[in-house]
């Protein structure tokens, strides 16, 4: 084989938009298993492979490409290891050790784009997405960065531990920034205001958060400024939602002791 077939496991958010990718780049998936057919089938249709009923139907391929939830990788990986022999084993997980392969496969390894996944918003170009990986071996590892730089030019060797470190980071800067947003919806929908009014706000700020150097140095609000007259307008305009509140009041305590802390690490 010429290290460009690929069969897949699994075909939810990520899949979605990281096989085709793959497939537009060159490389020749072959066989989509999922646990739901439908869904198999109509990713199989976009890169023009086959979906199959069962893991044991996968056949051959230089990669198996394991897409599915953080707690089902395991599952998976005890399954392909009776099929894979010398085929490349592949997790997508950010959260996920190496290691969770090694007992069950003679080649592995973690492919890991950082990216926000959703079906309804389809990713066509990786170019600029980093893709972290990790292998079981040098050879390994050498296969492993010419698949993902078919499609990234931001491609890194990280470890589990240092690729955990970003997936954390990585819910505090983009999943719990979107819920954040989505809060921020709720208020400007019950305050008849247009929320894309905020835009340039949120776009001037996280502007001024990557060039800063430390976005605690440009920090703003009430909070940082001990203003607690405004804070208590604000708790008093969320009382109908308690849950708001409680939001509301945890990040302004947690500004305050950030700033503390920043302040005396600066000194």
């Amino acid at each position: 084989m010429n290290a460009n077939t690929l069969a897949v496991i699994g075909a939810g958010n990520l899949a979605t938009s990281v096989v085709p990718a793959l497939k537009k780049s060159g490389v020749e998936v072959t066989r989509i298993y999922s646990r739901t057919y439908e869904h198999a089938a109509s990713l199989a249709e976009r890169v023009d492979a086959e979906a199959v009923h069962s893991i044991y139907e996968l056949g051959a391929a230089d990669f198996y490409f394991i897409s599915v939830t953080d707690n089902c990788i395991e599952e998976v990986a005890a399954l392909l290891g009776k099929i894979a022999g010398e085929t490349i084993v592949l997790h997508t997980s950010g959260s996920t050790d190496i290691n969770v392969l090694k007992q069950y496969c003679k080649n592995y390894g973690v492919f890991y784009p950082c990216q926000a996944f959703s079906a309804a918003k389809i990713i066509t170009d990786f170019s600029s997405v980093p893709v972290l990986i990790e292998a079981g071996s040098d050879a390994v590892l050498v296969k492993l960065r010419e698949l993902a730089e078919k499609i990234s030019g931001k491609v890194s060797v990280w470890d589990s531990g240092k690729r955990m470190g970003l997936h954390v980071a990585a819910a505090f800067s983009c999943n719990f920034v979107n819920s954040l947003l989505s809060c921020t919806f709720d208020i400007c929908a019950k305050s008849g205001v247009d929320f894309c009014d905020l835009k340039p706000l949120v776009e001037k700020i996280v502007e001024m958060a990557f060039s800063s150097g430390n976005p605690g140095q440009v920090q703003t609000g009430p909070a940082i400024r001990g203003d607690t007259v405004t804070i208590e307008r604000h708790l008093n305009f969320l009382q109908t939602n308690p849950e708001l509140q409680k939001v509301y009041t945890v990040m302004s305590e947690y500004i305050v002791r950030a700033n503390k802390k920043l302040n005396k690490n600066t000194l």
